[in-house]
C-alpha cells in the first residue's frame, strides 16, 4: 500500500500577523508577533523589535523558543519577538527598508547600488521611529503584557544604521540595540554626527543602556574598519548606565553575522540591570 501525501500550508507556530497602515508615511507594515510559552512575569515580558521582519523574525523566533526553556542555563529571557516587515514575498524590501532606515538622503559620492539603479527615495527614519513609538509599541502593549524598561531594537545593514541613528538621538526609546553591519558610510557618516550629543545625554537615559555591534570578518572593508573604529570609541565610554559588547564574527560575510551573532546577543539583551 502506498503512502498517501497531502500537501498543506505551513504556518509558524506560535506567531500572529497584523497588518498596520502607519499615520506618518502612510505606509503599510506587515507585523509578526510570536509570544512565549511561558507565564509571563509579574514585570511583563521583555520585547524584541526586529527590523526586516520578513527576513529576520523566524530566525530570532526558532532561537528564543529553543533557547528560553531552560533560560537559567542558556541566558536567554522569553521574550516577546515583533518583526517589523513589509507586504513583500521576498526577504528584504528594498525601496521601503531605504526610505526608512535612513535620516537623511545620500549624498552626491554615495556609492552605487547593488544593481546600479539609482537610490531609492531616502530620509524617512524619524517618521519610522514615530510609527514604532506612538503607533506600534502602543498596541503591542495593549495585546500584551510587556515589560516597558526591557524593550530591544535590531537592525541589520541600513537597518544597523537606523537603530544607530536611534542610540544617538532618542536614549529612551530602547534600552537594549542590537546593531549588526551598520551602513555607518551613509551619506559621508552623518549619522556619526550626532555621536558626541547621545554621550553628553547618558544623564537623561532613565534605565541602563545596553549595545550589543557585531560585524563579519569578511565584510567589505570599509564595513569592518566603520564598525571596529566605532566600538573603540564606544568602548571606551565609562558611565554606570551602559553596557557594551562588541563581536567581530571571524568567517562570517554580510549575509551569515546575523545568525552566527544572534545567541551571543540574546544573552547581552537578556542580561537584567
Amino acid at each position: 500500500m502506498n503512502s498517501s501525501i497531502e500537501k498543506q500550508d505551513i504556518t509558524i507556530s506560535g506567531a500572529e500577523q497584523w497588518k498596520m497602515y502607519s499615520k506618518t508615511g502612510n505606509r503599510e507594515y506587515q507585523i509578526y508577533i510570536s509570544k512565549p510559552k511561558q507565564p509571563a512575569p509579574s514585570s511583563g515580558y521583555p520585547v524584541i523589535y526586529v527590523l526586516d521582519g520578513n527576513a529576520f523574525f523566524q530566525t530570532f523566533q526558532e532561537a528564543i523558543k529553543i533557547q528560553s526553556v531552560r533560560a537559567e542555563k542558556t541566558g536567554v529571557a522569553p521574550s516577546i519577538i515583533v518583526g517589523i516587515g513589509y507586504p513583500i514575498e521576498g526577504a528584504f524590501a528594498a525601496s521601503e527598508r531605504c526610505y526608512d532606515f535612513t535620516p537623511t538622503s545620500p549624498s552626491v559620492d554615495a556609492p552605487p547600488t547593488p544593481n546600479g539603479k539609482p537610490w531609492p527615495k531616502s530620509g524617512g527614519a524619524n517618521e519610522f521611529l514615530t510609527f514604532i513609538q506612538d503607533e506600534l509599541k502602543p498596541q503591542i502593549e495593549k495585546n500584551f503584557k510587556v515589560d516597558k524598561e526591557r524593550q530591544t531594537i535590531f537592525g541589520h545593514s541600513l537597518g544597523g544604521l537606523f537603530a544607530l541613528h536611534v542610540l544617538f538621538t532618542n536614549i529612551n526609546a530602547f534600552q537594549n540595540y542590537f546593531i549588526s553591519s551598520p551602513s555607518i558610510w551613509w551619506n559621508n557618516q552623518s549619522v556619526l554626527e550626532k555621536e558626541v550629543g547621545f554621550i553628553n545625554e547618558f544623564g537623561k537615559a532613565n534605565t541602563e543602556i545596553g549595545v550589543f555591534l557585531t560585524v563579519g570578518s569578511l565584510e567589505r572593508e570599509h564595513m569592518v574598519l566603520d564598525t571596529n573604529a566605532l566600538s573603540e570609541r564606544l568602548l571606551n565610554l565609562q558611565h554606570n548606565k551602559f553596557r557594551f559588547e562588541f563581536y567581530e564574527a571571524e568567517g562570517e560575510n554580510h549575509a551569515s553575522v546575523v545568525p552566527t551573532a544572534l545567541s551571543k546577543a540574546l544573552r547581552f539583551v537578556s542580561k537584567l540591570s
